[in-house]
């Protein structure tokens, strides 16, 4: 019962549950044998879920720790998945049409070169390919100094994606405004002491139920960030 409420806290609290959910849905979705490209895929954490598929891992390979201290830094050093290309992710040296489908999932803020590597997941995907694609509109420093950008907004995709010959199918904020206020009054709480508990565990309840009924209003003034499905135009 413990164990049950305290992944049902994780959960409220770290919106990384439901993307690997939502990744974990999409992937499952692709035909068996079909070739995926993981961009910038670290640790390779969604390698589980392509049983089914030919699976191939890109990256740098050049992250170990944070350089800068932070509220969201890591000192544990960074492991990453065997990979099959090593390299900017802006130059991966491969064919063109190679791949039935994409995922590059939360990479964007850490290139410094966002455009120019969108042109480069659409030259390797197959006409009528799939890139699978997330990335924050608003998140703290992290992997830094691969730190690039505090994230990009759903106008960001509406604008480049067509231009670069992408249809999209599916684009979808996540959390809100309250969400995200949320969080961040729980990671103030928790770097603080008892007296900071006392002090915004008001706030906090506030928010909690507020989050609960996400409006247009309080998404598009803040959220986490964005999911997103495309096609390459054939």
């Amino acid at each position: 019962m413990i164990n049950k409420f305290k992944n049902k806290i994780k959960r409220l609290l770290n919106n990384e549950y439901k993307r690997i959910d939502w990744v974990q849905e999409e992937l499952l979705k692709i035909k068996d044998g079909s070739t995926i490209l993981d961009a910038g895929c670290g640790s390779q954490q969604y390698r589980k879920f392509c049983d089914h598929l030919i699976y191939y891992g890109q990256d740098f390979g050049n992250y170990r720790t944070d350089e800068t201290e932070s509220f969201t830094a890591s000192d544990v050093p960074y492991i990453y998945g065997k990979l099959d290309y090593q390299g900017n992710i802006w130059d991966i040296k491969e064919v063109d049409n190679k791949f039935d489908v994409i995922l590059c999932i939360e990479v964007l803020e850490h290139i410094p070169y966002p455009e120019k590597t969108l042109y480069e997941l659409f030259r390797l995907l197959k006409p009528g390919g799939k890139l699978i694609l997330t990335f924050p509109s608003n998140c703290l420093r992290h992997y830094d100094p691969y730190y690039f950008s505090s994230g990009y907004s759903n106008r960001y995709i509406e604008y480049f994606f067509p231009r670069i010959g992408f249809n999209i199918d599916y684009l979808r904020p996540v959390g809100d405004y309250y969400k995200w206020l949320m969080v961040e009054t729980y990671r103030s709480v928790k770097n603080g002491g008892l007296f900071t508990f006392i002090l915004l565990c008001p706030a906090f309840l506030y928010y909690y139920f507020k989050q609960l009924k996400p409006v247009s209003q309080s998404i598009n003034t803040l959220c986490f960030g964005y999911h997103v499905v495309a096609t390459k135009s054939k």
